[in-house]
């Protein structure tokens, strides 16, 4: 069998619970594996198959190739994680050896995660023209995932009906690994998408945040162009998306938050995920810096 029935194999099993943008990462993360294949071996993977490669140590001379094309350890770690569940895959199908076994990868090298202050929200949250429809949508789109910890994806999906006003609680469905949690939700966010509701007449059923140039539900890069725009007009050189959730998660551990609920509250699966943000909140209580505190419903109604 070729590497690349294998490879459609794999990508149809994961299809059963993988979200589509999950599968879309799989497919640009594992190109780059097979192009190394493809050099090595000398032809393409539609030719390939792992009985070319013998016993030849793939995975650790896979990492030593990128470590050779000078590529920083964090996105060598980022690229192995799905090439090793993909070879996994191989493995507990018998498809081909063990290539895992006893390969380590080279230590994170990324830089420590600096969350928002205090006085960055506020610089931040002048960038929002509220007397304008863009405006309002940015502000709540911004403070959602703030304020509630929600990822990229499930702001983009999020749809009126699924906020429980009467109860704050926010139901996240269909997310990463398509699993749904719920969340909470301040008054002060809910009001803001009330009002933003109010002047903009949104369809209960469609997505709550629409492209106001096609009338469609937000793509991936027209956020990531948001967060752009936003890190250039506040001078915050590192704003980004997921920054948001880091500092949601590390907040509501300096304020006395639960790290069993700081799991639920942030949709991991596994409890080392979560467990890194212990790390962040004793650094910011040693520092005594001024990070952005959230909501006190997270400490009333989680107790």
């Amino acid at each position: 069998m070729t590497i690349k029935q294998i490879y459609n194999m794999f990508l149809h099993c994961r299809s059963v619970y993988c979200s589509s943008e999950t599968l879309r990462s799989y497919e640009g993360h594992l190109k780059i594996f097979f192009d190394y294949l493809e050099t090595v071996g000398g032809k393409n993977i539609d030719e390939l198959s792992f009985l070319d490669f013998g016993n030849t140590p793939l995975y650790s001379d896979f990492i030593i190739y990128l470590r050779k094309k000078e590529v920083k350890n964090v996105t060598i770690r980022s690229y192995c994680r799905i090439t090793k569940a993909f070879l996994r895959y191989c493995y507990q199908n018998d498809l081909c050896i063990d290539y895992l076994k006893g390969v380590r990868l080279p230590p994170d090298d990324s830089h420590p995660k600096i969350v928002l202050y205090a006085d960055e929200v506020k610089k931040i949250d002048l960038c929002f023209d509220m007397q304008t429809k863009k405006g309002r949508r940015n502000y709540c789109i911004f403070h959602l995932m703030l304020d509630c910890g929600l990822r990229s994806q499930e702001v983009r999906h999020l749809r009126y009906e699924n906020i429980d006003q009467e109860r704050n609680i926010i139901h996240i469905l269909d997310s990463k690994g398509c699993k749904s949690r719920i969340t909470l939700i301040p008054d002060f966010l809910i009001q803001e998408i009330e009002n933003y509701v109010r002047l903009y007449a949104r369809e209960p059923s469609s997505f709550l945040f629409l492209s106001l140039r096609t009338n469609k539900p937000m793509t991936r890069n027209s956020l990531k162009g948001l967060f752009t725009k936003l890190k250039k007009e506040s001078g915050i050189s590192r704003l980004h998306a997921h920054l948001l959730r880091h500092t949601f998660a590390t907040s509501y551990l300096i304020g006395g938050g639960n790290l069993e609920f700081l799991r639920v509250f942030m949709g991991h699966s596994d409890y080392n995920v979560t467990k890194i943000y212990s790390q962040l909140a004793a650094e910011g209580k040693m520092l005594g810096v001024k990070i952005y505190q959230l909501d006190p419903i997270f400490f009333e109604k989680g107790y």
